[in-house]
């Protein structure tokens, strides 16, 4: 019995810990590396799909650009920079997240962008706690958005894009099909 009472101190403690470090952000300028860094030119959202679907990871960059397709049909930023700024604004990104163009974004930050983008009503602890990485993916994974996987682990172009399809057909009705019924039917 107190083994599990000690268990469950440690579970809420790291909880703690975790809202707090992932929701603290400092006021000031954005922690951006590769902030000119830009994407290819006149590139829609069916080329950048199509392109993204063929990737080992997906960068940060694809992966924000990605995100403006999903909210707008289009990306209007011209570089790294004002995709940052323009997700932060709208709270898709957190504001203290050092964000690095050309490194591959984790299932945590998809995750928690998706989260956010979609406005998907989460569990007890985002509620309380307000959004993290680890637990809005826990929540995706929870609601079939995303597949099973760690908060840390890097993002295929396959993956990515599945997401992004969930979330988009989240977002047009507020639900998700059930594809696992419908594949043992």
């Amino acid at each position: 019995m107190q083994a599990r009472r000690l268990h469950i101190a440690v579970w809420v403690i790291g909880a703690l810990a975790v809202a707090l470090a992932g929701g603290c952000a400092q006021p000031g300028e954005l922690r951006i590396t590769g902030a000119e860094m830009d994407l290819p030119k006149g590139e829609g959202s069916p080329g950048f799909f199509d392109r993204i679907s063929s990737q080992k990871t997906v960068s940060e960059n694809d992966a924000m650009r990605g995100m403006l397709f999903l909210l707008d049909g289009e990306d209007k930023a011209a570089n790294f920079k004002q995709r940052v700024q323009t997700l932060t604004e709208r709270g898709i990104v957190g504001a203290s997240w050092h964000h690095q163009a050309d490194r591959p974004v984790t299932r945590g930050k998809l995750a928690f962008m998706v989260y956010q983008a979609c406005k998907v009503r989460g569990g007890v602890i985002l509620t309380v706690f307000g959004p993290t990485r680890y637990y809005c993916l826990r929540e995706l994974q929870y609601q079939g958005m995303m597949g099973k996987g760690a908060m840390w682990s890097k993002v295929t172009g396959m993956e990515y894009q599945g997401a992004m399809l969930r979330a988009d057909e989240y977002l047009e009705n507020r639900e998700l099909a059930d594809y696992q019924s419908a594949n043992t039917e």
